[in-house]
C-alpha cells in the first residue's frame, strides 16, 4: 500500500537534503500509532534506472493510561547538556506542554475535504491537519480525482495495495460490467501468460488471478486491461526472518593448519554473511577466506591458517546470528645447525647457513640493520635451511651478523671479520698531474682517501720535513678513511710537493702531491677618458702588472657620479679589450669610472678611478635663419635657436659669412699687415704644439677649431679686415715655407759656420727667426710638421687634386639625368630612393673613367654644368634683344653636351632639382663676430655694394660648436627701396567708440623699407604727447590712451614717409559718457486715468546720441516709484490705467548706449486721478468664512510591495481647522508600532511599512477628524514575494496571527479573482 495516499492528521511524511554530504533523509512520524498500524513497512527509493528499498517491522504496544501533569520547575530545566549551548532554559519545551490539545471529536476524512475545496485554501487545510508532504498530497488528489471518474469496463476495480508473506498465495479480483470484454493481466508492464504459478479464473463477471508460492521477484505492480480501461494494484511481499538453526564452535589449531567453521541456518536460500572481528568476510577469488554453502550449511574455510587468523568469527542472517573463537598458535622451534664466525680477506666470498625444525622465513641483520637481497648479496631459503652469501666481501661487510625466523623470538648470531692492505686513492680526486691549485688567502683543506683494514697511519711530510703540529698554519690529521691536510689562508711560498704515506699491519703506501697557489690579479692603472660625447665617453686602461698566476680572461668597467659614493656596473659580460665606451650617461653631470681585471680566480682590486668628466654635446643647428634686412653696405639675419640644447646650455652664436666664389664678385681683402702677422706667429707659437705637436694626437677636431677660431678673433681685433681661418692658415703656411726655403739655401751653400754669418748669407726676419725656432723644437720632439696638419684643414689642401669631368664622363651623366631625372628630382621619389639612383649613376661614370668619383663629385659637376648652360642662354636671350634693337649682337656656340643639357632642363622636375649644396670648400668663411652673440638677431657690416654672400650661423656651448645652418641662396649686399603702405585694420576703419574711462590701444602695422619715419596728428595738429602715449617699430605704430577722456574725441591721422614715398590714413575716435536728465517735464493734462506728460531733450547728450527714455510713476502717499514706459523715443507720452482717487508724481530718465542717465527729471506737481460725476463710493465687504470639513483631495490606492523592502501609502487631506490624521490597519488603530512611520507635510500624510512582510499585507484606512466632521479613505495592501506559512511557524510567528493572514490573502484573490 503506498503510505502517501494515506498522509494526513496520525501520519506524516518529511524528506530532506544534506548539501554539504549530500545526503537525502526520508523521515515517516506517526502521531498517534495505533494497534491496526503495526506491520511491515518498506521505503523504496527510485533514481532513473536504479532502485533500492529497505523494510522493518512495527510493533504496537498499549501504553500505561497515566494523566499527564505539567511540572513547571522540570519544563525550566536546561536544555543542551554537556553540550556548547548547555545551559539554556528549554521555554519552547514548555510552550508545546503548555499548548491545550483540541478534544478528539469523529474522524474526519481530510481528503474529502480536499477534494470539495478551493486550490486557494489546499495549503491552508493541510496546515491545519498536520499534511507536510504538500507534493504527495497534490498527486494523491490528482489520482483520486482520475478514479472518480467511472469506469465503463469495471464496476468493481482491484484494491490499492495487496501484501502476501514468502511462499504464500495471492488473490486479485475484478468485476466487469461487460463480461464479454477481453481482459490482459500485467506484471511491471509485461503480459502475465497461464502456468502453474500463474492461475486465471472466471466466475460471472469476475475475473480472478491467483499467484502461487510468492517470492521477492513477484513484489511489484500488477495491471490489469479491460478494452482502452486500465485497473493497477501493488503487491508487497513480506520475506519471513531466517534463523540459525546450529550455532558456530570455538576451534583452536597451529599454524599453517586447514580451518572449518559450520553452521546451519532454517532456509536453504537464505542470504547469510561472516564477519571477522565485525568485519564483513566476501567470497573474493583471491581471498585466504572461502564460503562453501550445503544445503542449509553454511562453511568458513581457512587454508594453511596464521596467527593473524586468530579473532572473532560470527555469522549473521536476518533472523539471528552466531559467533566463535578462533584460537592460531605456533609450533615450539629447535635450532637444528646454528651459523658460524668466520674471518674473509676483501674480496672473497661470505657463506653464512643453519637449519631450523620449522619451515618459516626469517630475516638476516647486520649490526642491527636488516639485509636485503640484491646483485651482491644472496639470500636462500629452501625448506628449513636458510642461507646468505655475499660473493665479494667488502669492508663495510664487516660486522655482527644475526637470522631471526619470522613469528618467534629467536636470534642465531655469528661475527664475520674482514682485512684489507693500505692503499692511497688520490686518483678519484680527479686533479691534473697531481696538482692542487688553491687561491691565495684561502683554506685549503685536502682530503685523501685511503683504505685499509685495519685503519692505516697516515703521514704528511714537505721534503725532509714531517708535518706533525696539529695546531699550526700547516697540519695534518688522520682519520679512518682519509688523510687531511690543511693550510690555512694560503701562500705564495706555500706551492710544492707534499707527500703522504700510509700503513698499516698489512703493508705501506706512498704518493706525491703537487700544491699551486695563485691568486687575483693586481688592479689596472687608472683609466682615461680620451673623448666625450652627449651621453658616452671613450675610455682606455693598461693592464695589471700582476695576472696572479692566471691569464687575464677580461674587465668589468664601473661608473659613478661625482659627487655620489655608490659605483654602478656597465658590463655584466667580461670586456674582451683594454678600451670601453660608457653609455646612458646624464649631459651635465661630472662621473668617474674604474676598472677590475678578472682571472680564473675572481676579481681584481678596482683601479683608482679616472679623472673628473663631464658628457656634454653640442647643440643642433640653429632654426629659421632668414635675412630680416639689406642695405648697401649691411645684412641682417635673424633665426630661432636650435630645437635640442642640452645640458651644456647655449653660450651664444657664431655668424659667418663668405662671398660667393668667380671672378670680380669676390671681394679682394687688402694683404696682412705687420701687426696681424705678429698676432699669428705669437697665437701658433702658443698653441702650435696642440694644434699639430707633441698634444696633437690627444687633441680633438673640435679643440683644434676652437684654438683657430681664438686665433682669428686676436688677429681680426687687431687688424679689423674680417680674416677667415682659412685665409690665417694659407698665410701661416706661406710664411712657414718662405722661413724653410731661406734655410734651406743657406745650407745648400754652407754660408753658416761658427755662427759666423757672411754679408752674402740670406737674412731671416724677426718672425722668420720665431718661426725658425718653432721648426728646431719640433725637430727635437719629433713631431710632424706644423704645416702637414694644418693643410689637412685649409680647403683644397693635404689632398691631391681629382682630375677633372673627361668628355665620357660628363656624357654618361647627362645620359642618366636624361632617364632618371623625373625620379631624381621628383617630389613623390623618397630620400633612401635617390641615393639608391645616385649610387647606380656613380657606378656607370667610374666604369666609363676609372676615377673613382664621389657622389658629392658627380653633384657638383652636374650643377656646374646645368650653371654654365644657364648663364649662355641667358646671354644669348639678351643678345637677341639687342639684335632687335638694331645692335650688333655677340652670341655664344653651345657646346655638343651643353645643347643636351638645354633640352634636359625642359623637364620640369630637373629644372627644379631638389638638392642644394652650400658655398665651395675653395670659399673663404668669415666670422663676423669676433665674439659671441647671445642675440637670434645679427647684422654683418662693411659689405662691398652689389656683391652677393652667403650665410651660416652655429650654436656654441661647452661642448664645441654646433653644424651650421646656411642661407639656402646667395644674398645682394643691396638696399631695396619698399614703398610704405599702412594696413588699417578693419574696426578701425568705422568710427573707434570707447566709454570714459576705459583704455584705448590701437596697433597699426605697416611696410616700408627702409624703415619709415611716422608722424601722429589730431584734428590737424600734433598729438600731445602728454596725454596720448605713441610707440613706433619698423612694422607698426602704437597709439595708446590709459584713460579716455571725452576730450579724446576727434580726428587722427597717420603719416608713414619713406624718402619721398608717403602713405596717410585718417582715424575717428568717439569717447562717449551717460547723457543728462531730460529738460522741463510738465503735465500737460489729465483727464480719466489719463495723464499726458511733455518734456525736452537733455542738454547733455554724453557725445552719443539718445537712443530713449525710462518713465516712472510713484503714488503719493508711498512715493515708491515703478517703471511704465521703456526706451520711449518720443519726447511726449500719454499714461494711462491710473487708479481713481490717486495722485501721482512722474520722472524721466534719457537714455544712449552707455545706460540710462544717473539723475531724473521729475514733475514739479503731482496729477489727481478724479472720477466724473458721481463720487465714488466705495463697497463694504463681508469676511469670508475659510472654515471646512475633513475632505479628502487625493485618496489612497491599491498597493502590491516586495517583502523585505520599504513601502508607503499616500493621501491628501484639506480642512479648516487642521484635521488629526488616524492611521489604521484592518480597522485597528496602529499605534507605538516601529515598524511603521507617519507624517504629514503640507497636507500629505503618509504612511511608510518597514521592510513589510506577507502578513502586513491588508486594508489600510486613514482617518481626517476636525471640529466640523470626519473623512476616511482605505486602500488594500498585497505583500509579494514573502515566505509560506512553513516558514513564518519557524520564525516563531504565532498561529493566530498566520490563520489570519492566509485568510485574509486568500480573500483578496477570490476578489481579484
Amino acid at each position: 500500500m503506498d503510505l502517501a495516499s494515506k498522509a494526513g492528521k496520525h501520519l506524516q511524511l518529511k524528506d530532506t537534503f544534506d548539501r554539504v554530504n549530500k545526503i537525502y533523509t526520508f523521515e515517516m512520524q506517526i502521531i498517534k500509532a495505533k494497534e491496526n498500524y503495526a506491520g511491515n513497512y518498506r521505503c523504496e527509493v527510485t533514481y532513473k534506472d536504479k532502485f533500492d528499498s529497505c523494510s522493518f517491522d512495527l510493533e504496537v504496544i498499549a501504553a500505561p493510561d497515566a494523566s499527564q501533569t505539567l511540572d513547571i520547575r522540570s519544563a525550566f530545566k536546561r536544555s543542551g547538556e554537556g553540550q556548547e549551548d548547555a545551559g539554556e532554559l528549554d521555554f519552547s519545551g514548555l510552550l508545546k506542554r503548555r499548548e491545550v490539545k483540541p478534544e478528539e471529536g469523529p474522524e474526519i476524512d481530510v481528503w474529502e475535504i480536499l477534494k470539495n475545496a478551493s486550490p486557494n485554501e489546499y495549503e491552508k487545510i493541510a496546515f491545519q491537519y498536520g499534511i507536510t508532504d504538500l507534493r504527495g498530497m497534490l498527486k494523491r488528489l490528482k489520482r483520486m480525482r482520475r478514479e472518480e471518474k467511472k469506469s465503463a469496463a469495471f464496476s468493481k476495480k482491484l484494491d490499492p495495495a495487496y501484501q502476501i508473506d514468502k511462499g504464500g498465495r495471492v488473490r486479485f479480483v475484478v468485476e466487469l460490467a461487460d463480461p464479454t470484454v477481453e481482459l490482459k493481466w500485467y506484471k511491471n508492464g509485461q503480459e502475465i501468460r497461464p502456468s502453474t504459478k500463474y492461475i486465471f479464473e472466471h466466475k460471472g463477471n469476475q475475473r480472478i488471478l491467483f499467484i502461487n508460492n510468492c517470492t521477492l521477484a513477484d513484489d511489484a505492480a500488477y495491471q490489469v486491461c479491460a478494452g482502452d480501461e486500465k485497473c493497477s494494484t501493488e503487491l508487497f511481499v513480506r520475506e519471513p526472518p531466517v534463523l540459525v538453526t546450529k550455532e558456530l564452535e570455538n576451534v583452536s589449531t597451529y599454524c599453517g593448519e586447514r580451518v572449518e567453521m559450520e553452521c546451519e541456518v532454517s532456509d536453504a536460500e537464505a542470504n547469510v554473511k561472516w564477519f571477522k572481528n565485525g568485519v564483513e568476510l566476501l567470497n573474493e577469488p583471491r581471498s585466504r577466506y572461502r564460503l562453501k554453502v550445503d544445503g542449509k550449511r553454511h562453511i568458513l574455510i581457512i587454508d594453511e591458517a596464521d596467527r593473524g587468523d586468530s579473532a572473532t568469527y560470527s555469522v549473521m542472517t536476518t533472523g539471528g546470528q552466531s559467533a566463535a573463537q578462533l584460537q592460531v598458535d605456533l609450533r615450539p622451534l629447535k635450532i637444528l645447525q646454528p651459523l658460524t664466525d668466520m674471518t674473509v680477506n676483501l674480496g672473497k666470498e661470505i657463506h653464512l647457513k643453519c637449519e631450523i625444525s620449522e619451515n618459516v622465513p626469517g630475516k638476516w641483520y647486520r649490526n642491527g640493520q636488516v639485509i636485503y637481497g640484491s646483485d651482491r648479496v644472496k639470500l636462500f631459503h629452501k625448506g628449513r635451511n636458510h642461507r646468505l652469501i655475499i660473493e665479494s666481501a667488502l669492508v663495510e661487510d664487516e660486522g655482527d651478523y644475526a637470522f631471526v625466523p619470522d613469528l618467534y623470538l629467536i636470534n642465531i648470531p655469528a661475527n664475520v671479520h674482514v682485512i684489507d692492505p693500505p692503499r692511497i686513492h688520490f686518483d678519484s680526486l680527479n686533479y691534473p698531474d697531481n696538482t692542487v691549485v688553491v687561491v691565495a688567502g684561502t683554506k685549503l683543506r685536502l682530503e685523501v682517501p685511503v683504505t685499509g683494514e685495519p685503519a692505516p697511519k697516515i703521514i704528511w711530510s714537505r721534503g725532509d720535513k714531517w708535518i706533525t703540529d696539529l695546531s699550526g698554519r700547516i697540519r695534518a690529521e688522520s682519520f679512518p678513511d682519509h688523510g687531511l691536510l690543511v693550510i690555512d689562508c694560503a701562500e705564495k711560498e706555500d706551492t710544492g710537493t707534499y707527500r703522504i704515506m700510509v700503513k698499516n699491519e698489512a703493508g705501506e703506501a706512498v704518493a706525491h702531491i703537487k700544491i699551486k697557489v695563485v691568486d687575483i690579479p693586481d688592479a689596472p692603472l687608472a683609466p682615461e677618458v680620451t673623448e666625450v660625447g652627449e651621453d658616452w665617453c671613450t675610455m682606455k686602461w693598461d693592464p695589471p702588472s700582476y695576472d696572479g698566476g692566471c691569464p687575464i680572461l677580461g674587465y668589468f668597467i664601473e661608473r659613478k657620479k661625482k659627487q655620489s659614493s655608490r659605483w654602478m656596473r656597465l658590463n655584466f659580460d667580461l670586456c674582451k679589450d683594454t678600451s670601453f665606451e660608457p653609455k646612458k650617461m646624464i649631459e651635465g653631470v661630472a662621473y668617474e669610472v674604474r676598472v677590475f681585471a678578472v682571472n680564473s680566480i675572481g676579481i681584481s682590486k678596482p683601479s683608482l678611478p679616472s679623472k673628473p668628466f663631464v658628457p656634454l654635446a653640442v647643440t643642433s643647428a640653429p632654426t629659421m635663419l632668414t635675412v630680416d634686412g639689406v642695405t648697401d653696405t649691411t645684412v641682417t639675419m635673424k633665426w630661432r635657436p636650435p630645437d635640442h640644447i642640452g645640458a651644456a646650455g647655449l653660450d651664444g652664436y657664431v655668424i659667418e659669412y663668405c662671398f660667393e666664389g668667380g671672378g670680380n664678385e669676390k671681394h679682394e681683402k687688402p694683404e696682412f699687415t705687420d701687426s696681424e702677422m705678429e698676432a699669428l706667429v705669437d697665437c701658433v707659437s702658443k698653441c702650435g704644439s696642440q694644434i699639430c705637436g707633441a698634444l696633437s694626437a690627444k687633441t680633438t677636431k673640435a679643440e683644434k677649431s676652437k684654438i683657430w677660431a681664438d686665433i682669428q678673433a686676436k688677429v681680426n681685433a687687431i687688424g679689423g679686415n674680417n680674416r677667415s681661418i682659412a685665409d690665417l692658415k694659407k698665410q701661416w703656411n706661406a710664411l712657414k715655407k718662405q722661413t724653410k726655403d731661406k734655410l734651406e739655401e743657406n745650407k745648400k751653400d754652407n754660408i753658416v759656420e761658427n755662427e759666423n754669418v757672411p754679408e752674402s748669407a740670406v737674412k731671416l726676419s724677426p718672425l722668420e727667426k720665431r718661426v725658425e725656432d718653432l721648426i728646431d723644437l719640433e725637430q727635437l720632439e719629433g713631431t710632424p710638421g706644423i704645416e702637414e696638419d694644418i693643410e689637412d684643414d685649409v680647403p683644397g689642401g693635404g689632398e691631391a687634386d681629382k682630375p677633372k669631368f673627361t668628355d665620357e664622363e660628363l656624357n654618361a651623366l647627362v645620359d642618366n639625368i636624361a632617364k632618371l631625372g623625373p625620379q631624381i628630382f621628383g617630389a613623390q621619389t623618397d630620400a633612401a630612393a635617390k641615393d639608391k639612383l645616385w649610387a647606380d649613376i656613380q657606378k656607370q661614370i667610374n666604369a666609363v673613367g676609372g676615377n673613382n668619383m664621389s657622389i658629392d663629385d658627380i653633384k657638383k659637376a652636374w650643377k656646374n654644368l646645368k650653371r654654365q648652360t644657364k648663364k649662355k642662354l641667358d646671354h644669348n636671350k639678351t643678345q637677341k634683344l639687342l639684335e632687335s634693337k638694331g645692335e650688333i649682337p655677340n652670341f655664344v656656340d653651345l657646346t655638343s653636351i651643353e645643347k643636351r643639357v638645354e633640352v634636359i632642363l625642359q623637364i620640369k622636375e630637373i629644372d627644379s632639382e631638389d638638392f642644394r649644396e652650400e658655398p665651395d670648400e675653395a670659399e673663404e668663411w668669415i666670422v663676423a663676430n669676433p665674439d659671441l652673440t647671445d642675440k637670434t638677431r645679427f647684422t654683418i657690416t662693411g659689405l662691398p655694394t652689389g656683391s652677393r654672400i652667403y650665410v651660416r650661423v652655429k650654436s656654441v656651448n661647452a661642448a664645441g660648436q654646433s653644424e651650421p645652418r646656411v642661407h639656402p641662396q646667395p644674398i645682394l649686399v643691396k638696399e631695396v627701396i619698399v614703398p610704405p603702405k599702412i594696413r588699417l585694420p578693419r574696426h578701425l576703419k568705422q568710427t573707434y567708440i570707447r566709454k570714459v574711462g576705459e583704455a584705448v590701444n590701437l596697433v597699426i602695422p605697416f611696410q616700408g623699407k627702409p624703415r619709415p619715419k611716422v608722424s601722429w596728428k589730431k584734428n590737424g595738429s600734433h598729438v600731445d604727447k602728454t596725454q596720448i602715449s605713441i610707440r613706433n617699430t619698423e612694422c607698426d605704430t602704437i597709439l595708446f590712451i590709459r584713460k579716455a577722456e571725452r576730450s579724446h574725441s576727434g580726428k587722427y591721422d597717420l603719416k608713414v614717409k619713406v624718402e619721398n614715398l608717403q602713405d596717410k590714413a585718417s582715424i575717428f575716435i568717439q569717447i562717449v559718457d551717460k547723457p543728462g536728465p531730460p529738460q522741463s517735464v510738465s503735465i500737460e493734462e489729465v483727464w480719466g486715468e489719463n495723464v499726458a506728460l511733455e518734456w525736452k531733450p537733455p542738454l547733455d547728450n554724453g557725445n552719443a546720441a539718445i537712443t530713449g527714455y525710462t518713465i516712472q510713476k510713484a503714488d503719493k502717499k508711498t512715493m515708491e516709484w515703478f517703471t511704465v514706459l521703456e526706451h520711449y523715443h518720443r519726447n511726449s507720452a500719454t499714461i494711462s490705467d491710473l487708479v481713481i482717487g490717486n495722485e501721482y508724481y512722474f520722472r524721466i530718465f534719457s537714455e544712449n548706449m552707455c545706460g540710462l542717465s544717473d539723475t531724473a527729471t521729475r514733475t514739479p506737481n503731482s496729477a489727481l486721478i478724479e472720477k466724473e460725476g458721481k463720487p465714488y463710493k466705495r463697497p463694504d465687504y463681508q469676511d469670508f468664512n475659510f472654515t471646512e470639513a475633513p475632505q479628502f483631495t487625493h485618496p489612497l490606492i491599491n498597493t502590491v510591495a516586495i517583502a523585505g523592502y520599504n513601502c508607503t501609502l499616500n493621501c491628501s487631506v484639506r480642512g479648516n481647522p487642521k484635521p488629526k490624521i488616524t492611521w489604521m490597519k484592518n480597522r485597528v488603530v496602529i499605534e507605538n508600532d516601529p515598524r511603521y512611520r507617519m507624517f504629514s507635510n503640507q497636507s500629505v500624510c503618509t504612511l511608510e511599512i518597514r521592510k513589510p512582510s506577507p502578513y502586513d499585507g491588508g486594508t489600510y484606512t486613514c482617518r481626517a477628524v476636525n471640529d466640523l466632521g470626519e473623512a476616511e479613505v482605505d486602500c488594500k495592501l498585497e505583500v509579494k514575494g514573502g515566505v509560506t506559512f512553513f516558514r513564518l511557524l519557524m520564525q516563531g510567528v504565532p498561529l493566530s496571527v498566520i490563520d489570519s493572514y492566509l485568510r485574509e490573502r486568500n480573500a483578496s484573490k477570490q476578489e481579484r479573482a
